[in-house]
């Protein structure tokens, strides 16, 4: 027990300097500092304690509310900023830099998916990946794809969920950004070709996503019809949009459900 107390201590106060490590001002210190933390948090993650190694259970280390925040920025700073995709990589003088850049980038964010995968950060966490799907499919595809399987066959209702919020998530930054008249705004038309990206994974088993598609709608409806803070009665619902957004999911439905 001793040992591992002191274990503990040292694992946790290495994971605090790692985590200190992802403000600093040398972007190399930072990417180095994720990838271990990525590995620490999967190594003594929820998964440590199981298949008979339950003495190890108090060395489980779980990531608070600050450092999640930090992941997820870090995740929006390093792997989702550039506008540079893989098709233009080839048409680029130092090509052969932007590979190993776009590797990089491909190893941190399959960092964070593992975490997720794991059950180190919460499933709702992977909103911070899905929302990008469509935009750097080219070049994080394959990886967004598996952890968008794999979520779903840890909780079909929970990813359901997670798709609904991450759609919900990019329409309100659309309208923070732009105000309310958002639907003729390509940023607009672009989240409702996720949502019909989306939509797609309910395609196959229809009736074994029947209940997740139904609370999408029902939720996505309550989303939309959200009445705005403040005193301004009267106006229409800040969300009202949403609808069309939701509306890539309606073909998907069973038709009692309509």
């Amino acid at each position: 027990q001793e040992q591992l107390r002191s274990l503990k201590t040292r694992v946790t106060s290495f994971c605090s300097l790692c985590q200190s490590c992802l403000s600093d001002v040398d972007a190399g210190v930072q990417e180095q500092a994720f990838v271990v933390l990525s590995d620490l948090l999967l190594v003594f993650g929820p998964q440590l304690p199981q298949d008979g190694r339950e003495a190890l259970a108090p060395l489980v280390l779980l990531p608070d509310a600050g450092l999640q925040s930090q992941l997820a920025a870090f995740l929006m700073d390093h792997v989702f900023h550039h506008t540079c995709s893989h098709e233009e990589l080839s048409a680029t003088e130092d090509s052969e830099n932007r590979i190993e850049e776009l590797h990089q980038r491909r190893v941190l964010l399959a960092g964070f998916c593992k975490l997720i995968i794991y059950d180190v950060l919460e499933l709702s966490a992977a909103s911070d990946v899905f929302k990008h799907y469509a935009k750097f499919y080219s070049d994080y595809g394959d990886i967004i794809k598996e952890t968008l399987n794999c979520v779903r066959q840890i909780d079909r209702q929970e990813w359901a969920r997670t798709l609904l919020l991450s759609l919900q998530q990019l329409t309100t930054e659309l309208l923070l950004q732009q105000g309310p008249e958002i639907q003729a705004a390509e940023a607009f038309l672009e989240i409702r070709d996720l949502a019909r990206r989306f939509s797609l994974l309910f395609s196959l088993h229809q009736l074994r996503n029947r209940s997740a598609l139904l609370s999408v709608h029902k939720e996505g409806i309550r989303f939309a019809f959200q009445e705005p803070p403040g005193p301004e009665l009267g106006l229409p619902p800040l969300n009202l949009p949403f609808l069309e957004v939701l509306s890539e999911f309606s073909p998907r439905l069973l038709r009692p459900d309509k």
